[in-house]
């Protein structure tokens, strides 16, 4: 997995070795460092994670905690910032029909959302770990992912129908349109949806609830799938 150095660096009071210095360090006593390359004024640390800890370790902060330990440093999280005023429940609610394949799932809605360019500093962390920018709102979900190791998709509030997200299985021939423009025809993988399919899960956003310039509302989702579905979905 690809790490930005500057963002590593960022959840420390210290500057860390050099990035050639912290790979070696990084190589004897964590993982095989596949590569480190200037990027910028930042440098990308290709870090091999193996499969028995990607549950702590595809993520940045993950990453920083085992520096944190080899150099015996503190940490320092992220703030977090948040108002909570409205109850969304009464315009949608979840119904999880397979809780052995999704043992939680979660949504937050948000509002008076602005979808324009995403600030500088998030576009660079996010070109350094390769992954292109698009716009804020898509960008940010990425920005948490790489940063916490939690996947999040966005939804447009205003384009779901009905009144009921629901994680289930589809049916044999319902088809989606995915946000790269595949056209896929379904059958018994695990899906999020309204009245048809709006993602798959843990794999692809579809179009049909995709961000867009107009987007206003948005449904932050939030959850945990099973990963053997997901890989043999994917």
């Amino acid at each position: 997995m690809k790490f930005s150095y500057n963002w590593l660096n960022s959840f420390f009071k210290e500057d860390l070795p050099t990035p050639n210095e912290l790979a070696d360090r990084l190589m004897m006593r964590f993982f095989e460092v596949e590569a480190v390359e200037k990027h910028g004024d930042d440098y990308l640390i290709d870090i091999d994670v193996l499969p028995n800890r990607a549950a702590d370790c595809f993520s940045h902060i993950g990453i920083a905690g085992e520096i944190a330990a080899l150099y015996d440093l503190d940490l320092i999280f992220p703030e977090e910032k948040l108002n909570e005023s409205d109850d969304f429940s009464d315009f949608v609610s979840i119904d999880v029909k397979e809780k052995d394949l999704c043992p939680r799932y979660t949504l937050r809605g948000i509002k008076n959302v602005k979808v324009k360019e995403t600030p500088a500093f998030i576009k660079k962390r996010l070109e350094v770990c390769g992954l292109q920018s698009i716009n804020n709102i898509v960008d940010i979900t990425n920005y948490v992912m790489l940063e916490t190791g939690q996947p999040l998709h966005a939804f447009d509030g205003d384009r779901i129908k009905g009144k009921c997200i629901e994680v289930r299985k589809a049916e044999k021939g319902e088809k989606i349109t995915t946000l790269d423009n595949d056209d896929l025809i379904l059958d018994g993988e695990l899906i999020i949806s309204d009245k048809n399919p709006l993602a798959i899960a843990g794999i692809k956003g579809g179009v049909s609830a995709e961000i867009s310039a107009d987007t206003n509302f948005v449904l932050l989702e939030a959850a945990n799938f099973d990963a053997k579905t997901i890989r043999r979905s994917s």
